[in-house]
């Protein structure tokens, strides 16, 4: 992980490039988001600080792009841009929860848990009756489970511990989470009603209106992704406080899509930074981009002339991608004792790559591929839908519409 002092600096060697290109790690404070945040055509940035900013009635939107498009990063610098207006409580589902057994009870009860820990974080006065209610009703549902309990001088404080250990089991035993879900599912108003009770207690406190942003859930499975969108939208959008939830870019191609999208209030996509035109020549503009998010972290002298044009090449569009390989080039560029990376080792990156995709694809999904690639469109079917999650097609948007093409890395594949 960085040092504070070096968050803000170009990596003037591999070593440093190695931790700043750390994929797992997207931009969130405002010294990263100010030195490395490259912005991209067609944002919605602008458009959501608006649409939550001018409406009165609580907001829940759905915030979709390809896994990988940036969406963390860009929710963080939304979280910035409403700071003087919102009490903003961001949090990935994946740090505190089981992204393979996930229940609609469970990413209610961590948004409700969210807003307690950020509340005892940042000093907000909140009534001391209302904290006990919380608190008696977190050790109603949880009675049977051993959970250590401990005195404390302020109520908040006690309740903030206990709710922290309560989540951390839910998140790591699945006995737990059966357990709490039996207790919590039939006595969910109650939770909700917390939850509205918590939220309008910190706007009377702060002054502030409050934005919770629920980060990582379009990483579920599709299947348990849309048991949540599709079969309990109602107890995601029934919280008296603004919302956005990361939502899968594949489920917008599923039957139901319409039916998910008309109990939330927006959806908006995040486009990938493009590559290519529609009729395949190079977008130039959407390619200066990403060798911006390269050149930002990085000292140019690191890359010889070609190597940078051909990690944006083969990321695709996506941030995220293009980290990964970088990354990789900065290991293979140090095991070979040079101090540059160049196309060398960029293609030794995308090969490996490109490996994890030929072990992954099936012969089936590398024919529907071919069609994706001659039709610039994929299919409203679950065979699409898979090829959509797992990158290996790509959504591209720009002034002249929306088309799909295959992720670079993957084309050579199409050739065998």
């Amino acid at each position: 992980m960085l040092s504070e002092r070096q968050d803000h600096i170009r990596a003037g060697t591999l070593v440093q490039a190695l931790n700043i290109f750390d994929p797992e790690r997207p931009l969130r404070t405002e010294q990263e988001l100010r030195h490395y945040f490259v912005e991209r055509a067609m944002s919605p940035l602008q458009e959501v600080a608006l649409l939550l900013q001018h409406t009165e009635r609580p907001q829940k939107i759905l915030f979709t792009g390809h896994r990988g498009s940036g969406k963390s990063t860009e929710l963080g610098k939304l979280a910035l841009l409403l700071k003087d207006h919102f009490f903003v409580v961001g949090y990935s589902v994946k740090n505190v929860l089981n992204l393979f057994d996930v229940s609609y009870v469970d990413v209610v009860f961590s948004l409700a848990a969210e807003l307690i820990r950020a509340a005892t974080e940042r000093e907000v006065r909140v009534r001391e009756e209302l904290l006990r209610h919380i608190l008696d009703f977190a050790k109603e549902v949880s009675k049977e489970l051993v959970i250590e309990d401990r005195a404390e001088a302020e109520v908040g404080a006690a309740l903030n511990f206990y709710v922290v250990k309560l989540q951390g089991k839910v998140g790591k035993e699945a006995t737990t989470r059966t357990l709490v879900r039996e207790k919590v599912e039939p006595r969910l108003s109650d939770l909700l009603e917390n939850v509205d009770l918590l939220s309008r207690e910190i706007e009377r406190a702060t002054g502030q209106r409050v934005l919770v942003i629920v980060e990582d859930l379009d990483k579920a499975d599709l299947i348990r992704a849309r048991e949540l969108f599709y079969g309990h939208a109602l107890s995601l959008t029934s919280p008296a406080c603004c919302a956005i939830y990361t939502f899968p870019t594949a489920l917008r191609h599923d039957n139901d899509f319409i039916q998910i999208r008309q109990s939330f209030s927006e959806l908006v996509v995040l486009p990938n930074f493009p590559v290519d035109h529609r009729d395949g020549s190079p977008d130039e503009a959407g390619l200066a981009r990403l060798q911006q998010i390269l050149t930002l972290r990085a000292e140019e002298r690191l890359f010889t002339p070609g190597a940078s044009a051909e990690l944006v090449k083969w990321s695709g569009g996506l941030a995220r991608e293009l980290i990964i390989l970088a990354r990789q080039a900065c290991l293979l560029a140090m095991e070979a004792e040079k101090r540059t990376i160049d196309e060398g080792v960029v293609a030794q990156a995308a090969t490996r790559m490109r490996i994890d995709y030929e072990v992954l694809l099936t012969s089936q999904q590398l024919d529907l591929l071919r069609g994706v690639q001659d039709g610039k469109r994929v299919e409203n079917d679950e065979h699409h839908r898979a090829l959509l999650h797992n990158l290996s097609a790509l959504e591209y948007r720009n002034d002249e519409g929306v088309w799909y093409d295959v992720h670079p890395i993957v084309r050579a594949l199409l050739q065998e």
